[in-house]
Formats: C-alpha cells, structure tokens, sequence
C-alpha cells in the first residue's frame, strides 16, 4: 500500500453552541447549565456606551455579575488583559463572559492564562507563548496549569475568534504581537444571537466577515488539507460571498436571517480552522496590524486577495471547488474575491490601508521573524524575495 499522510482533527474544547438565540435570555440558563454563580463581564466599549445591551444584560442577571470591563483595545493590549485578569481574580468570578468581537475574546483568553498560571505581570505571561510542532504546521502551548476560568462567548461580529483557543494581544512595549494557546481557551459555549449583531455597524460585519472568510480559504486551500474541515470551508465561503453583501441590501425581505446565515459561515469556518495549517494571508495581518496600526480585518481583506493571485494555478483543484460552490465556475477566484470586496466597499491594495513603501518595507523584517508567516505556504514563501513578491500583488488590486 502507497504511504498515506496521515490526517488529524483537532477538537477545540467547546461543550455548547447556542444558534440563532437571545443572548440574554439564554444566558442565565447557560450559566446554570454549567453551575456558574459569579460572571466577570468583559465587552467592548462600543456595545457597552452606544447601545442598551449590557444594561439589559445586567438587569437579566442581576448579583450574578461581579465585575465588568469596557477596558478592551485594538489588538487587546497586554496592559488590558493583566489589568482585567487582576480584577477577575480579586472578584472571585467563576467564568467570564465576553460581549464583543475578536479583541474581546482575544483579551479573555489571555486572562484566563494569567489566571490559571498565577501570571499577572508581563514578563511572568510572555513566558508562556506557543511553540511549533516538531514539523511546524501546529502551534503548542507552553502551559500544562489546568484551567482555573472558562469563557462563554457572545459574538458581536464574524471573524471566527470565538472558535479557537489562540490569542495574540499586542504588547504594549515592543507593539508585536505576543502568542499564546490558551489549555481549555476556546470558550465553553458560544451563544450566537443575530439581533445583536444588528447593533454592530455594517462595515464592521462586512470587514470581520471577510477575516473569516480569509480563514475558511486558507483551511481549504492548505498546504496540508484535511477532507472534513475543507467540506465546511466549502460551505463557509458560499454562504459568506452569498449573505455577506445582503447585510445592507434594502431589497432582503429579513435581515435577521441573512445574519444568521452568517454565523453559520463563522460556526463552519471554525470548525475546521485548527485541524490544518493555514498560509500566509492568515498571519501576515498579525504583521501589518500593529506595525501600520490596522485593523486585522481590513488587512485581511487586503492580503486575502494577494494570496488568491499568488496560489493561481497552484491550488486549482481547491480553487475549481470554491468557484463550483460559490456558483461562478468559470470566474478566477481572485477575481471572485475581487468583486466582492468592491461590492462591500473594502479595501483591496495596500495603498487603500494608507500604508506607505516605506512602511511596508519596515515589516519585511519582522514578518521574516514570524515563526509562522513563511511556513505552510503551498507556493513558498520562504525569503525576503518571495515575500516582496506576494507582497507586491498586494499594491494592486
């Protein structure tokens, strides 16, 4: 018999998924399920002061919450994340719950680390960043404390974050990204609830939504596939490209189920992401997030379609069954993408993130460094010149 990879799939911890719910009407009872009595909230600034929601949340669960913070910045600082790890411990919370989108859950997730290795100062939390797998397609914690705290996660956008038990905070003082997988980190229950979403301004839906398209493509066009996470891929990417555009079409009769046909794009995605190693586009935006100061999401956009040009022809297979499922099989998946990305009004170079040469060329080092970015790729990107090239795709839509 002919030697066969041998494929692996990796289960990510989650014990619930609550689809298409009222956050806060089901929370009280997930809480419960679990026997939980002392929630540590964590939310975003924007659902917390814009909206009514975590007062309705608040008034739901009334003494159960014991503490809350809004402290959450872009790319979840460390500072945040040690100052909110503190608070939970000192409060004696026996879960947190997050209320936002990929910083939320990010920043949860590194609490947890610090709560679980007694770690509450900077020096004591990068100690534990991950390590690769011996033939570099996995990423391995560093921590074996079992864990002290779980999360349960309410998504307010779809990147996916809420899927894995990978966080990566920026640090503060060097502004790079740090690295940890987090033991039992993915959330114990996911409650997705499409009327909060609504609260969410579209463009954020629409740039978090392609972040997880981004991962669904890199699951199914890997350097190492895994049939069953690419089948989910599949069916992510054709609900993505489909409902994505519907979330501000005045013409969809109900946008509630549009969002929640979203959602199920992200449930798809993250299903799959973990057991396979992705590419490329999916840690180069942890590159040019805190070196150009942009979004995750908005890069992704970006380097999302640098990479579709810079695999055409070498993944035609995979191409030939995303065109086939997104319904447009004689279009170039680059330029599927493409005409997406120009209907949601995204950015599509880097020039459009108002990143310069100059700039741009101050990241070729640290990208370089990634113990990820050149791994994985399945056309190599393996030196500097490989790395300007796909690069350089990336300056012109």
């Amino acid at each position: 018999m002919a030697n066969v990879e041998p494929k692996r799939y990796r289960f990510t911890g989650h014990e619930r998924v609550f689809h298409n719910v009222s956050a806060v009407e089901a929370l009280p009872d997930v809480l419960a399920l679990f026997g939980y009595r002392r929630a540590f909230v964590v939310c975003s600034r924007s659902i917390r002061t814009r909206t009514a929601w975590i007062d309705r949340l608040q008034a739901r669960l009334g003494d159960v919450i014991v503490g809350l913070t809004d402290e959450v910045g872009e790319h979840s600082p460390l500072s945040n994340v040690l100052t909110a790890a503190r608070q939970a411990r000192d409060a004696r919370a026996d879960v947190i719950v997050s209320v936002g989108g990929g910083s939320v859950m990010d920043m949860c997730k590194a609490m947890q680390l610090c709560i679980s290795e007694n770690a509450y100062d900077r020096e004591a939390l990068l100690r534990l960043q991950f390590v690769r797998s011996p033939d570099g397609t996995e990423m391995l914690t560093t921590s074996h404390a079992p864990a002290a705290i779980r999360q349960i996660a309410i998504p307010t956008t779809l990147a996916t974050s809420e899927w894995t038990p990978v966080s990566t905070p920026i640090d503060d003082e060097t502004r790079l990204k740090a690295r940890f997988v987090v033991p039992d980190g993915s959330p114990q229950a996911i409650l997705y609830d499409p009327a909060l979403l609504q609260q969410t301004p579209v463009r954020l839906l629409w740039s978090t939504g392609v972040r997880g398209l981004d991962h669904a493509i890199n699951t199914a066009c890997s350097s190492s596939p895994h049939p069953f996470a690419s089948l989910l891929a599949e069916q992510a990417i054709a609900l993505y490209v489909r409902h994505l555009p519907e979330l501000a079409d005045a013409s969809v009769p109900d946008a509630l189920a549009s969002l929640t046909q979203c959602q199920l794009a992200t449930w798809y995605t993250g299903m799959g992401q973990m057991s396979v190693p992705h590419g490329f586009s999916h840690w180069m935006v942890h590159i040019i997030g805190p070196y150009g100061g942009i979004a995750h999401s908005d890069a992704a956009c970006v380097l999302m379609l640098a990479q579709a040009k810079w695999l055409e022809g070498w993944v035609e297979p995979q191409h030939a069954r995303l065109r086939a499922a997104i319904g447009q099989p004689d279009k170039p998946f680059h330029a599927i993408l493409h005409g997406l990305l120009v209907r949601l009004g995204m950015p599509t170079t880097l020039d459009d993130l108002g990143l310069t040469r100059a700039q741009v060329d101050a990241m070729i080092g640290p990208a370089l460094d990634h113990p990820m970015v050149t791994r994985n790729n399945v056309r190599p990107i393996t030196n500097e010149a490989d790395l300007r090239a796909v690069l350089e795709l990336a300056w012109r839509a």
